[in-house]
């Protein structure tokens, strides 16, 4: 298995008890970290109205991407 691979495997069991579109608080607790990265676009989010949703996967693909820089 590859490292992005095995990454991606990680990230998804770190985060499985998390639903698939994550409020800004929800990715608060995993990354420590939001408006910022929403704002930015370094996250992909979706903006209803005043509510924003994340998909978890965005936020993985994010962690992944991150650590491949690293």
């Amino acid at each position: 298995m590859r490292r992005e691979e095995r990454q991606l495997v990680r990230y998804r069991a770190m985060f499985r008890h998390y639903p698939d579109a994550l409020t800004p608080s929800q990715v608060q607790e995993m990354l420590g970290m939001t408006y910022g990265l929403l704002r930015s676009g370094r996250i992909h989010s979706v903006r209803m109205g005043r509510l924003y949703r994340i998909p978890k996967v965005a936020v993985i693909d994010y962690l992944c991407e991150t650590e491949e820089r690293t």
